[in-house]
């Protein structure tokens, strides 16, 4: 009998061996792989990138500033933060995770739109963090949102369970560095080669208004995130927001009433504070053409180079 359970025994601890070894090479290989989120990740962890100019918001700036573009312009390091699908919780978790590990920048440019009001109770595209979910900054985001994840660190790849091809995709890493261009990575940012398609289901989030909404509590976030990067900067960084430009099906009389209060709101704030900046480009002369667009939220890799040369010359403007 004891040779019996020796014999088992050995088995499960070489399955162990075995499972931890793969899941380590998985994970190697993705925390490795240039020009990905999980490289991105790496490097906010390690503390390696240290911009003089951090881009945050959520899909609409993943997507649609270009750090190469705005860097070159305005002579400084630049990096985009952007939490993509992220609401304003998690744009401040990923800069509070950022802004322990690496040098305090210079300038912030805080996508605002509609959306931005947001916030997450799950936690979206969660397997960006799955190479590294033993980092105590990882483990403390992620255990505000599922207890799963302490399985995860345990039971080795579980969290690998039904996501195979990234599983795949880590291993094969560690041989090969390629990235799929749909979803690869320029400091942060991820550009889009799409065609312009009319996404129905994101306009109807925007019924016609009778009358003027009551917008207290996205005036009262406004304020939040501001003195949240107030905490958290020198106190002559420059904070600038920007609402980045609105393709032109959106632009509707219910659109204009339910910014409204925002718009005044960060104007009245811009007077207040000299190192604040509010730059509205919503009406921008882009907005009338689906070219720069993959839908009508959404700038395309063309509309967001062209938008980053727009913003970055605006931007030095200001500062000079």
């Amino acid at each position: 009998m004891k040779t019996f359970f020796k014999y088992i025994l050995e088995i499960v601890v070489l399955t162990l061996i075995f499972a931890f070894g793969i899941q380590y090479l998985s994970d190697n290989g993705l925390r490795n792989l240039e020009g990905s989120q999980y490289n991105d990740w790496k490097n906010i962890l390690a503390g390696t990138i240290n911009s003089d100019i951090i881009i945050n918001g959520s899909s609409r700036g993943y997507v649609g500033y270009n750090p190469k573009v705005i860097g070159d312009k305005l002579n400084a390091s630049c990096f985009n933060l952007s939490f993509n699908a992220g609401g304003y919780n998690l744009q401040q978790d990923k800069f509070e995770i950022y802004s322990k590990r690496n040098k305090k920048p210079k300038i912030i440019i805080q996508n605002i739109d509609l959306a931005y009001f947001g916030k997450n109770t799950e936690l979206p595209e969660e397997s960006q963090f799955y190479p590294f979910l033993n980092d105590e900054l990882v483990k403390s985001l992620t255990a505000k949102f599922d207890k799963k994840f302490n399985l995860f660190r345990i039971i080795p790849l579980i969290k690998y369970n039904q996501n195979f091809k990234m599983l795949e995709e880590g291993f094969v890493a560690n041989f090969s560095n390629s990235v799929k261009k749909k979803s690869k990575t320029i400091q942060g940012y991820c550009p889009q080669d799409r065609v312009f398609k009319i996404d129905y289901h994101n306009l109807k989030k925007f019924p016609i208004i009778d009358v003027k909404p009551n917008n207290d509590k996205e005036l009262k976030l406004l304020h939040k995130m501001i003195d949240f990067y107030n905490s958290r900067l020198n106190t002559n960084s420059k904070i600038i927001f920007v609402w980045m430009p609105e393709y032109k099906l959106r632009l509707t009389e219910s659109f204009d009433l339910k910014r409204e209060s925002i718009l005044d709101e960060l104007k009245l704030i811009q007077a207040k504070n000299k190192n604040f900046i509010f730059i509205d480009m919503a009406y921008d002369e882009m907005s009338n053409d689906s070219e720069y667009y993959y839908d009508t939220f959404h700038l395309n890799e063309r509309g967001s180079n062209v938008f980053s040369k727009k913003i970055s010359t605006k931007i030095s403007h200001l500062l000079n």
